[in-house]
């Protein structure tokens, strides 16, 4: 986990100088496990700011909300309807998530509340220890799960330095030597022919260097810019075919799609319903039935759409919806249409008046010939 320890409170105030009203934001997860910027801390430290004011002889409105996580854009985008309403915003979150707010926000203030230290874990109640650097190569493997980069202040890579003593580190007495442990560990876990093999100097090409690291798990599951780019206007146009031409009663008639059997609870599969391209969600004690396409970019759901507990979710681009009740979820802008669905006698009903359609309007293209530096740098 992320440890983080709160400000001094001359700092804080000193950065909220000026300011009316401020919005304090907590982090539910890493920087709450250690004490320092979950609810609780972020409500006894907007109660200080407010005594602190008053004592001042200052105007200073604080509100504080606490989130379940700052660093995923999903769980700060509900903050977007009344951030308008305050000077700043003080996060009470780890340098990642002050990051998060600020990109997502660009046009509000975001200020830090913590000082981020280290990725670490708790050795005893109230003391954290760092366990991690990130350093981009892990060496675990050979050291029977103990870190010599982070808990050796030399990071020897083959072996103690000579200068233990009793198990203890030669630059600080207050730590056990990691390799001290290691080697101890040695014989329960087998490692001993591994650690009698001399290890090559570290690849330190995989660390940080100078520029921002990145890594990908999928490019079907990148996030949207949260700056930068506004989201393209969709409208949604219902388009007659003449597959779904009006019943003579004046309604479209209901279509068999298949067996309830055939598709399983929480989960989706695309049809084809008089030539119009369906997809089917059964979420148990209902079913839902909507275009097979993402309403943001068109990214086909029998490919990227995953369904879980009534969320669907299009990978693409991460956008969400509860399909039971409609609502959007996330960081999600723009509805699923559905048809109108049934289950009556082990089979599930469609009624298909209109293909729904999404309409995408793409900004228009530049000449790329026509662009100056003003163009480039605007």
């Amino acid at each position: 986990m992320i440890v983080a320890e709160q400000k001094p409170l001359e700092e804080i105030k000193r950065m909220l100088q000026g300011k009316k009203k401020v919005l304090a934001v907590g982090c539910g997860t890493c920087v709450s496990v250690c004490f320092s910027g979950g609810k609780k801390e972020t409500g006894a430290l907007a109660a200080a700011l407010r005594t602190a004011a008053a004592v001042d002889g200052q105007a200073l409105e604080v509100e504080e909300l606490t989130v379940q996580r700052q660093c995923v854009q999903e769980f700060i985008q509900p903050l977007a309807d009344n951030l308008g309403e305050y000077d700043a915003v003080l996060s009470m979150a780890c340098g990642v998530g002050v990051q998060t707010l600020a990109e997502r926000f660009e046009g509000t203030r975001v200020l830090p509340g913590l000082d981020t230290h280290f990725m670490g874990q708790p050795t005893e109640p109230g003391l954290w220890e760092e366990r991690c650097v990130g350093c981009g190569h892990c060496v675990l493997e050979y050291t029977g799960g103990l870190c010599p980069i982070t808990r050796c202040p030399k990071q020897l890579m083959n072996g103690p330095c000579g200068g233990a003593e009793n198990g203890m580190c030669e630059v600080d007495r207050e730590i056990p030597c990691v390799w001290s442990k290691i080697w101890e560990q040695s014989d329960n876990l087998d490692l001993m022919d591994m650690l009698m093999e001399v290890q090559p100097p570290k690849d330190w090409t995989k660390s940080r260097g100078g520029s921002m690291r990145r890594y990908e798990v999928r490019s079907d599951l990148r996030q949207p810019s949260a700056v930068g780019v506004a989201p393209a206007t969709v409208r949604v146009e219902l388009k007659p075919t003449a597959a779904t031409a009006p019943a003579p009663a004046g309604e479209p008639e209901w279509q068999v799609v298949c067996a309830t059997a055939d598709v399983a609870e929480q989960s989706m599969a695309k049809f084809d319903v008089e030539g119009i391209p369906v997809m089917l969600a059964n979420l148990g004690d209902c079913w839902r039935a909507f275009p097979p396409y993402c309403p943001h970019m068109a990214e086909p759901l029998a490919e990227s759409g995953y369904l879980e507990n009534d969320r669907l979710t299009c990978t693409k681009h991460i956008w969400q919806w509860n399909l039971r009740s409609g609502a959007l979820l996330g960081i999600a802008e723009r509805p699923i249409q559905t048809y109108p669905t049934k289950a009556e006698d082990g089979q599930v009903w469609v009624r298909v008046a209109q293909e729904i359609a999404y309409e995408y309007d793409e900004p228009d293209d530049t000449d790329e010939d026509e662009l100056d530096d003003d163009d480039f740098f605007a």
